[in-house]
């Protein structure tokens, strides 16, 4: 498996998906091999309930260009699949989205290996729901993740989508066809999120005490949001509503708000300017325990996104028997049934939301059939062994023929012809990671600031491990809007004038947009 992302690493919940399934699927004599990025203080290998775990070097990648980091952790992640595939015996390769495409699309041509994808989400999805129009999906950085998860797609022998909603996203938006695509929703641990008494106790004593929040009652109220803080999680919808009720001076009303993300200080600067810091609480990444106690001691869990594909945390919220509110959108809205394990609301509004969450804390007893049949749902119906168990037949589909025999892979002849030939030529490697905005930040880093400077396209290439293909192209395209500038300087041979050494540097106007994207 190859996964950017794998705990303690945790940025959202693809980390989360891929523990609990390959400890599901090693527990079932599945032999998983991750190959993941790397973590302070943590071994470059170890197993882990059973699970092979390496992790490639990637704090020592130091571009600030997100995509170029990706590129280059990719053929980390190649160096090291290479040694292992050497010396074992796999049956196939399962990716887990774009980021880890490239590493996963040169190993099964390498290997001639099944490739299984599972689309967590997609740029795409993430850029419809927060964008004013569909052009700004055009924006070059989402125009590169979206030709990445096309090519991903185009190429893995099965996709495995997490919903519904995503597998009609991946057949409309990718054109994939949809016997290609396997439905196999997200598990939960439904132990791990019952802690004992004596623990969450403790802690949500002492959480209390730091925020100046009253001991749980009839009223004094908890509202809990975990997540990413970006705008497709619509956690500003929440504060708004937040906001409404606080106008209902009877209950003693605080917000906790867990998670990380690039609009942290914008939506604090919006608590603030509403009045509300004493009551709404940003706390950041939190430690396991800390966060199944206040899922436990929370009396309402929300999810306001704009765009989710699933909605992990919404299970997790059933299963710490905590009634949930989430927006009708996505994955979310197959999760739930409104009325029955969870109440829904129209995504964005935040006049319904604020609706939602007064119906609950006014009616105890819906809210204790909410949380009582939501708990049995998420224990029958989304539990890990039932997705290892779903992900092993989508295995078996790919490396057991109908006889019984192993496959080798499941293209034709042909098409694996046509496959390692494309290979050959280096397709593969030209799905490019590289933004004209990135190429020039690059050039800066360089100091290709003047003539003097020039740098090669060799040069270029191989200090960003792109290829010299791609990396003309996006000099091309530099050169013609006016931010780089060409030196062409000709190449004596004994004989005549036979050729020219290219070199490109910054013109002023390459320099302020470098400078700019910096910024």
């Amino acid at each position: 498996m190859l996964t950017w992302e794998f705990p303690p690493r945790i940025i959202g919940g693809l980390s989360t998906h891929v523990y609990f399934l390959s400890k599901s699927l090693a527990r079932r004599d599945v032999r998983v091999q991750i190959i993941t990025c790397d973590f302070p203080t943590l071994p470059k290998d170890e197993i882990l309930n059973g699970v092979y775990v390496t992790r490639v070097n990637s704090s020592g990648i130091s571009y600030r260009d997100f995509l170029l980091w990706t590129h280059n952790m990719n053929s980390l992640m190649i160096e090291e699949a290479c040694e292992i595939l050497d010396s074992n015996r796999f049956d196939l390769i399962h990716a887990h989205d774009w980021m880890v495409g490239r590493a996963a699309l040169k190993l099964k041509i390498l290997y001639k290996l099944p490739l299984v994808t599972t689309i967590h989400s997609t740029e795409i999805g993430r850029a419809e729901a927060v964008a004013a129009k569909s052009r700004m999906i055009q924006q070059d950085y989402q125009k590169v993740i979206t030709n990445i998860e096309q090519r991903l797609l185009n190429y893995s022998d099965r996709v495995i989508s997490c919903s519904n909603y995503m597998s009609g996203h991946i057949k409309r938006t990718f054109n994939i066809p949809a016997n290609k695509i396997n439905l196999i929703p997200n598990g939960v641990d439904c132990l791990r999120f019952n802690p004992s008494t004596n623990i969450r106790e403790q802690i949500m004593k002492s959480f209390r005490r730091r925020y100046s929040i009253p001991e749980r009652s009839v009223n004094s109220k908890i509202i809990l949001f975990v997540g990413r803080l970006v705008q497709e999680k619509g956690v500003h919808v929440l504060i708004t509503a937040f906001e409404k009720l606080t106008h209902n001076k009877k209950i003693s009303l605080n917000l906790i708000v867990v998670g990380e993300g690039p609009l942290r200080q914008r939506l604090m600067r919006k608590v603030e300017g509403l009045g509300l810091k004493k009551h709404v609480h940003f706390l950041g990444f939190v430690d396991d325990t800390t966060l199944i106690s206040l899922y436990s001691s929370a009396d309402i869990f929300v999810v306001p996104s704009l765009y989710e594909p699933f909605g992990i945390v919404a299970l997790e919220a059933m299963s710490s028997r905590t009634p949930v509110v989430v927006s009708n959108v996505g994955g979310l809205a197959e999760i739930v049934n409104d009325g029955i394990t969870g109440l829904k609301f129209p995504p964005g509004d935040a006049d319904s939301l604020a609706a939602a969450i007064t119906r609950i804390l006014e009616q105890p007893l819906l809210a204790e059939s909410l949380t009582s049949k939501a708990y049995h749902e998420s224990i029958n119906e989304y539990n890990w062994d039932l997705v290892a168990e779903k992900t092993l037949q989508t295995y078996n589909k790919l490396t057991v023929s109908t006889d019984g025999i192993p496959m080798a892979n499941s293209y034709s002849e042909e098409e694996e012809d046509e496959e390692i030939t494309q290979s050959s030529r280096g397709d593969f490697d030209e799905v490019c990671y590289l933004t004209d905005q990135g190429l020039l930040q690059v050039l800066f880093t360089l100091g290709a600031t003047k003539e003097e400077n020039s740098k090669s396209v060799c040069e270029i290439s191989n200090l960003i491990s792109m290829s010299e293909n791609s990396t003309k192209l996006s000099l091309g395209r530099l050169a013609a809007h006016g931010y780089v500038s060409v030196i062409a300087l000709p190449r004596i041979t004994t004989s005549e004038l036979s050729s020219f050494d290219v070199s490109y540097h910054l013109t002023e106007r390459g320099i302020n947009g470098a400078s700019a994207g910096f910024s």
